[in-house]
């Protein structure tokens, strides 16, 4: 069967420059800017998302998809206090889960993990973190960043948050439709609980953001992808392998901007066509790919509130 996948698999290097590129399933708008929240109130210390004095240690993203997929690892935006690393050796986990019923994650145990040093994170920048195993998910899943035992272990004078969206950016649609979109766990020594990040979050008050950990995915050919708000979905391009031309098919459940890039494997940008309004319905777009070489390339597809991109093989 053939397959799309939203981040070619194929080096470090590839990756990084792919990454740079940001060109991988997220829940906001490719040029949202990430920042990285930090208690100031007196009586607490550490991240919103990461080390703090409230001891949250796992942090997470819900990501919707139609059909089934396999996840391959994430890529993470991370930070520390100083902005520099003190214990190179300091582990940070990134998990796979899969949705309940009720759209909170599993509480039975992880799909998948994956594992990095803390002296191998890009600190600020797109850091790509590979699961031991790639992993097949049915619908929903998340991905988290859990700091582990930080309480007991000790940092040595680390302390690691990870970036998220600027409050506002997760739509009030969102929230009033779907909790668990983002989610945290409390440090505990016995069942996982999770909690929405937005109604449970109250110190210094709500926010609601979208966390920047993007899972890579390889999704079925008749599998899509949903951006959070459910304001786009978007379908698997045909014919793949294509020759002349390309359709993606994507729908709008409103009016937005939607714009269409092409890359090669090294994440390079070839042709860029800029985001334009559209209107709300059914939409295929055609791309003429006459002129590039035969190969592998990546077409991004980016609307206000989502950014996901798809490989097609030119022949």
């Amino acid at each position: 069967m053939r397959k799309l996948i939203t981040m070619l698999a194929l080096s470090t290097t590839c990756f990084n420059a792919i990454a740079a590129e940001t060109d991988t399933l997220k829940n906001h708008a490719s040029g949202a800017t990430l920042q990285i929240g930090k208690y100031t109130t007196s009586g607490d210390w550490g991240f919103y998302a990461g080390h703090n004095s409230n001891y949250q240690q796992q942090f997470g993203e819900k990501y919707k998809i139609s059909e089934h997929a396999d996840i391959l690892g994430v890529v993470a935006y991370i930070g520390t206090t100083t902005g520099t690393v003190s214990d190179n050796d300091y582990e940070i986990d990134f998990k796979l889960w899969g949705a309940k019923a009720d759209g909170s994650p599993t509480d039975t145990g992880y799909i998948e993990d994956g594992h990095i040093d803390l002296g191998d994170v890009t600190l600020g920048g797109p850091t790509v973190i590979m699961f031991h195993s790639h992993a097949h998910v049915d619908y929903d899943f998340f991905v988290t960043m859990d700091l582990g035992d930080y309480l007991h272990d000790g940092l040595g004078g680390d302390t690691v948050g990870l970036y998220h969206t600027a409050d506002g950016t997760r739509t009030a649609a969102d929230i009033s439709s779907t909790n668990y979109r983002n989610i945290f766990q409390a440090h505990s020594h016995s069942s996982v609980s999770w909690k929405d990040f937005y109604t449970q979050f109250t110190t210094p008050t709500a926010i609601a953001t979208h966390f920047a950990i993007y899972p890579i995915v390889e999704m079925e050919e008749h599998s899509s992808v949903t951006f959070a708000n459910e304001s786009i979905h978007v379908s698997a391009p045909y014919p793949n392998p294509c020759n002349q031309t390309v359709n993606i098919p994507y729908y709008l459940n409103r009016s937005q901007k939607t714009s269409f890039t092409i890359m090669d494997i090294k994440g390079q940008v070839i042709e860029k066509y800029e985001a334009t309004p559209t209107s709300a319905g059914q939409h295929t777009k055609l791309i003429d790919i006459s002129r590039l070489p035969t190969g592998i390339y990546n077409i991004l597809i980016a609307g206000e509130e989502g950014a996901v991109a798809m490989r097609i093989s030119k022949m």
